[in-house]
């Protein structure tokens, strides 16, 4: 005798769908919060990036000034300044740079330079150049560079360094 067992067919209401369903979109709103944070922190790296950037350019642009004897001459009185090109109220717009590097950000008015002549026009030395007093006079300059590339994103700097030169009396 063959008799057959009834099967109990359910009908199928879809919970396991909605289930995972709940599953795909918490899934991607994960996936959404980690990219838009993963895009936060890529901005903050190149922010940094061009901050570092703009002051290491306005930096050797103030050490090659300082390295060269001819960009802080020893004449004029207190305020006399001098620049790079496209500078407005200078006595002077001949700084020398040597650095073609350098020539060229100046070229493109990416990066300038201000040379002024501070504080009294001639002072003794301060003790600790160990210079004799009576042999050498100083002249103070301050020296500010700005690298200024806002407009494409790659940020803005501004140093300003103050120097010394020994004059030999005469």
């Amino acid at each position: 005798m063959n008799k057959q067992i009834p099967i109990d067919r359910h009908r199928q209401t879809g919970a396991i769908l909605v289930v995972a369903l709940m599953f795909l979109i918490a899934i991607t709103l994960l996936t959404v919060s980690s990219m838009r944070a993963t895009n936060i922190g890529l901005y903050m790296a190149q922010n940094e990036e061009s901050r570092i950037a703009a002051e290491q350019a306005a930096q050797a642009l103030a050490d090659a000034i300082v390295a060269n004897p001819s960009a802080t001459p020893v004449y004029g009185m207190q305020g006399f300044t001098a620049c790079t090109a496209g500078q407005t109220n200078c006595d002077r717009y001949d700084l020398p740079i040597s650095d073609p590097v350098l020539s060229s950000l100046i070229a493109a008015d990416h990066i300038s330079a201000r040379v002024e002549r501070v504080g009294p026009i001639f002072r003794p030395p301060p003790r600790v150049i160990e210079s004799s007093i009576d042999k050498f006079t100083t002249a103070g300059f301050r020296v500010t560079t700005t690298y200024d590339r806002v407009d494409e994103g790659l940020g803005r700097q501004q140093i300003a360094e103050g120097i010394l030169v020994l004059v030999p009396k005469q």
